[in-house]
């Protein structure tokens, strides 16, 4: 698969997720990735449980080929290198190849590459036109850049454990780790963009990017703000007040969400339910009047759902064009034909084993009409590309690469 990044080459020395997710994204549009990982132990989302290998799906390894899920689903086409960061030497051999490449991408605590004398200003003299990307939880600057990052402390700081969940619950972080993977995307974009930016110019740049700047952005697109000042609750649960009747609704085996986004879906929806008599009610004759009144609204439409099940409910709103959906298990959205035929839904695969039978990863959510872009090969085994990569790209033979080896630099 040769992709829309064919030619461009990225020094990846990100571990855990947002970096990592930045990266198979680079990698799913072509972009040849070389992981840059630490000898022996490689990058910490290795050993991060559960694990897959020949005896197949475990919460701790169960032979020297597992390898964790987390790590083959996002490290698919990505090349594997040992580097020791902390020697000399592997910081000589690391400034090598930063002079060969395109982009670097790294994630460490601001201050980190600079402290080893590979930050951004040392690369830049030796490949003025290289791209290099730091991906932090709070930035290189300010107050915050020193603070440890976890995701679940970016969406405290963000708000968004605010307006997530109902107003009779305390903070609730979001299911995913929405910070990590909103920075890995916004990162890319920084990346590609400056990218463009040498095409035209020559020169190269440094991108930055925060968790912390990628949740806000996400978060200020609403207005919590005005709720706010309002004295109305930010966190409604799966409402959206303003949009009335705009909620999950249940039903005789599970549950619906339901989103009626103007006066037409209103009034369709109480088609719908056989009670055209709604429309007239002056109580939910617009938008703001039926927010007012959002409590009477949906005790109205779940009066109709629990009735029926979650497709009989879903097969009778799409007649009518309303926008719906059932609340699906994980497990259900796996076991979707029509994901899987779209390349939304992939295999997962073992780069010793195989194909994971059972088990699912995604695919690359980016479709294009002129060329391929995706994951055909598995995340690697640590160090598996030493001797391709070394060899091509700074000519050492079989004899240096033992050599380094034995001096753990590799």
């Amino acid at each position: 698969m040769s992709g829309l990044l064919q030619g461009i080459k990225i020094l990846d020395v990100t571990t855990f997720l947002s970096g990592p997710y930045a990266t198979q994204l680079l990698a799913g549009l072509g972009a040849e990735v070389i992981k840059v990982e630490q000898p022996g132990s490689g990058d910490p989302a290795r050993i991060s449980p559960p694990f897959v290998g020949p005896r197949g799906a475990s919460g701790t390894p169960l032979t020297p080929d597992d390898m964790s899920f987390g790590f083959l689903k996002r490290c698919r086409n990505k090349k594997s290198i040992t580097l020791n960061l902390k020697s000399a030497k592997g910081r000589e051999i690391f400034r090598d190849l930063a002079a060969k490449v395109d982009v670097v991408m790294e994630n460490f605590r601001p201050g980190t590459m600079e402290r080893l004398g590979i930050g951004y200003q040392e690369l830049k003299a030796v490949n003025p036109g290289l791209v290099y990307c730091t991906l932090s939880g709070f930035g290189v600057s300010g107050s915050y850049a020193a603070l440890p990052a976890f995701d679940i402390v970016i969406q405290a700081m963000s708000g968004m454990m605010t307006v997530n969940g109902t107003p009779d619950m305390p903070p609730l972080k979001v299911g995913l780790t929405l910070a990590d993977l909103a920075g890995g995307m916004y990162a890319v974009i920084g990346i590609l963009a400056a990218l463009q930016y040498r095409n035209q110019t020559g020169k190269g740049q440094m991108v930055e990017c925060s968790m912390l700047d990628a949740l806000i952005s996400l978060m200020l697109d609403e207005a919590p703000d005005f709720w706010s000042t309002q004295g109305r609750p930010v966190r409604m649960g799966n409402r959206l007040l303003r949009l009335t009747p705009f909620n999950s609704y249940p039903t005789r085996d599970g549950f619906i969400v339901i989103a009626g986004g103007n006066d037409i879906h209103w009034q369709r929806i109480c088609k719908a339910m056989g009670r055209e008599d709604l429309v007239e009610d002056p109580r939910y004759e617009t938008q703001a009047q039926r927010a007012a009144n959002a409590d009477e609204v949906d005790a109205e439409i779940a009066s109709w759902t629990k009735t029926k099940s979650s497709q009989e409910v879903v097969d009778v709103l799409i007649k009518y064009e309303v926008p719906c959906g059932p609340v699906r298990d994980i497990l259900d959205v796996l076991q979707d034909e029509e994901l899987k035929k779209r390349g939304t839904i992939v295999d997962l695969e073992h780069p010793a084993v195989g194909k994971i039978d059972g088990f699912k990863a995604w695919g690359l959510p980016i479709k294009f009409s002129e060329a391929e872009a995706g994951f055909d090969r598995p995340a690697p085994i640590l160090g598996a590309h030493n001797q391709e990569v070394y060899g091509r790209m700074l000519g050492l033979k079989e004899d240096d690469l033992e050599k380094l080896e034995k001096e753990e630099v590799i």
